[in-house]
């Protein structure tokens, strides 16, 4: 059962780095909305 052939994602290791990409995007993304979403309440300074 054991083929010559190599796996599939051994011979497409581009699929590696596209899911890499993906999952780094994903998580910058769900940080800056956590972030925008906690954000502190603004002052507003008076000038005088």
């Amino acid at each position: 059962m054991n083929s010559e052939r190599p796996a599939f994602f051994v011979r497409h290791p581009w699929i590696f780095v596209c899911f890499a990409f993906l999952l780094l995007i994903t998580a910058w993304t769900a940080l800056i909305t956590v972030a925008v979403k906690q954000a502190p309440q603004q002052i507003e300074i008076k000038a005088e």
